[in-house]
């Protein structure tokens, strides 16, 4: 393979670094004698998305339906192709991106498998129930197949036929059931993310989840005990603002505009009381677009871009550049603390040692 000369600002913080690629594919901080320029002068370890489903599409009306691997594959190497070197999978019907990890196409992959939720509180398509005596079972059963995540439903609908009603989420399983889950799943060397739109994330942090996803009826006093427990919150903001009401809907509308302005405290108290925040497309955004929104809604544009980049790596456990070890990086040429758009406009993107654009 060929070897690469890098000579650029190190984002998030903005060191120059003069260092390089091995013609193995690994990183070096020595800077190769005979080796080819790597083309842009800003360079990231690889960007993240925390929060994805890769085999989830939408139908005509806006709801979810499942995927097969194919799709799910398709979609992963698209991601790529933009920079998103590490991706978590928060969920497939059927665990299907489980198998990818099984086919080897796993590089920074993490997936959490199946969906956990019991009868009638999770989208009948995407997902089988788990009744909560079996819970842990169902949740240890992901693990050994490969999953170093699993995914807890730990609010949501009561579902009535194919599409949510218009009631308030509830939660999911007791939470000594929850308990004995994360517990279980932590003895075993995985962690829990779960989702949350209600207080009762107040219990799930209690009950020792690793991550809160989605996350809007979080308040100070959870954000400081989800940092104290070195925990993380993907906000998943591309989503809570595709879902904003009609203007013709003055209720829905106001609701909707008091919990953008929380969010627009939320998020910079969470960054002060160490809980490690990480971008999140879900279905319907990009990483790209969720670096903007974080910075729209209050962090500064160096700890937006680290919740894409070095933040979210440390709390996944993904390397970083290590001397030897082979290389996820993306490079531009413009400054995307400046603009996060440029982070859809990558210069070069390495994915294990591989340049593949």
């Amino acid at each position: 393979m060929t070897a690469w000369q890098v000579r650029a600002v190190l984002l998030p913080d903005g060191d120059v670094v003069e260092a390089g690629i091995t013609g193995t594919g690994g990183w070096t901080s020595v800077r190769p004698v005979r080796a080819e320029p790597l083309p842009g002068r800003f360079v990231v370890p690889g960007l993240v998305d925390a929060h994805c489903h890769l085999s989830l599409g939408h139908d005509g009306r806006g709801e979810p339906v499942g995927l097969g691997v194919e799709a799910a594959s398709a979609n992963l190497a698209a991601a790529r192709a933009v920079g998103v070197t590490a991706v978590r999978d928060t969920g497939s019907p059927g665990s299907v991106t489980l198998r990818l990890v099984a086919g080897g196409d796993g590089g920074e992959l993490l997936v959490c498998g199946r969906f956990l939720a019991p009868e009638g509180r999770y989208y009948p398509s995407l997902y089988e129930p788990v009744p909560a005596e079996d819970l842990v079972a169902a949740a240890l059963a992901e693990v050994a197949a490969g999953a170093r995540w699993v995914k807890l439903v730990g609010d949501f609908q009561v579902m009535q036929g194919a599409y949510r009603p218009p009631t308030a989420p509830v939660p999911t399983y007791p939470i000594g059931d929850v308990r004995r889950l994360v517990d279980a799943v932590h003895a075993a060397g995985a962690r829990v993310a779960a989702h949350s739109t209600t207080a009762h994330v107040k219990s799930l942090i209690d009950a020792g989840i690793d991550s809160v996803e989605h996350g809007t009826g979080l308040d100070e006093d959870d954000l400081a005990d989800l940092g104290a427990r070195g925990g993380a919150w993907t906000p998943t903001l591309c989503a809570f603002t595709a879902a904003a009401p009609p203007a013709d809907d003055p209720e829905q509308r106001e609701r909707y505009l008091r919990a953008r302005e929380r969010l627009g405290w939320l998020l910079p108290a969470a960054a002060d009381l160490g809980v490690t925040i990480m971008t999140g497309s879900d279905v319907v955004g990009t990483v790209a677009r969720e670096v903007a929104l974080l910075a729209e809604f209050g962090l500064a544009p160096t700890a937006a871009l680290a919740a894409a980049s070095t933040a979210a790596r440390r709390f996944l456990g993904l390397a970083g550049l290590t001397d030897g070890q082979p290389v996820d990086l993306v490079t531009y040429h413009d400054d995307p603390r400046d603009d996060p758009e440029v982070l859809a406009r990558p210069a070069a993107v390495m994915v294990r040692g591989v340049r593949i654009r």
